[in-house]
């Protein structure tokens, strides 16, 4: 069975000077506690998570549908402006590298074997790039983020899913506002953090896997209403929250 963050254990950091509008991806930097956030306001921030303060934010024409490190000096996003943007974070200079004949939203699988796919049905699947018998054998999908109350079943969205770098493990975020830990060759869930605030937009594990940056943003899933503040929470990691759980097998009779 999986563990369950205990109540009032508290979902971590908020940043300071979060985006004011919803909050359409954050991704950390492979070299530093550096995290980058992408925004319908319009901008991309880039944050110091470890020491909780804002150094740098880039505007574009239109909501920012994604954002990326090149490396710690610099970075890219995609816009509804239709354009792909590089910024170099220290003499804050922008290029545009391209312009689209519609938004730009930018797709990245999560490492060489396969990739990982979310639903707004409440599902998750793993897919392999091993086109064998055996490689395709590998394949799974299993529902998630769910609630079963009085004999019925409450789907939410799955918008996020974040592979952490050390343990192959990952971690997704619903509209349920929960983010579950999962061993993907067991197949089985990990753990539970607290619930957020509101619905789980991103989600990110810095580079060694000892931070998990969490985006608490309502994405509208029941169309217009009032609903939390857009924020950015940034988490200590456990390692028994993401290390895989040894295969227990039957003592033989």
């Amino acid at each position: 069975m999986a563990a369950t963050a205990p109540v009032g254990a508290g979902s971590g950091r908020e940043l300071a000077n979060p985006p004011t509008d919803g909050i359409s991806n954050l991704r950390f930097s492979n070299h530093s506690d550096h995290l980058l956030v992408s925004s319908w306001d319009r901008k991309v921030r880039l944050y110091d998570a470890s020491a909780n303060s804002l150094k740098g934010q880039f505007v574009h024409g239109g909501p920012v549908l994604d954002c990326c490190f090149h490396d710690d000096a610099s970075g890219f996003s995609g816009s509804a402006d239709n354009t792909v943007r590089r910024y170099d974070f220290s003499t804050r200079k922008e290029d545009i590298l391209g312009r689209h004949e519609a938004p730009v939203r930018c797709v990245e699988y999560s490492y060489a074997a396969g990739f990982a796919l979310s639903s707004v049905e409440g599902r998750v699947a793993m897919e392999f790039f091993d086109l064998s018998e055996a490689g395709q054998a590998k394949k799974y999908a299993f529902k998630c983020h769910r609630k079963s109350e009085a004999g019925r079943d409450t789907v939410y969205p799955v918008n996020a899913i974040a592979f952490h770098p050390i343990y192959g493990t990952f971690a997704t975020g619903g509209c349920d506002g929960y983010v579950n830990v999962w061993d993907g060759n067991n197949k089985k869930r990990l753990y539970q953090y607290s619930k957020y605030p509101t619905s789980i937009a991103a989600l990110s594990f810095s580079r060694d896997g000892r931070l998990l940056a969490v985006a608490s943003s309502y994405t509208f899933e029941e169309g217009e209403k009032p609903h939390e503040p857009d924020a950015v929470f940034v988490r200590s990691v456990n390692e028994a929250e993401v290390k895989p759980k040894p295969k227990v097998y039957a003592a033989p009779p």
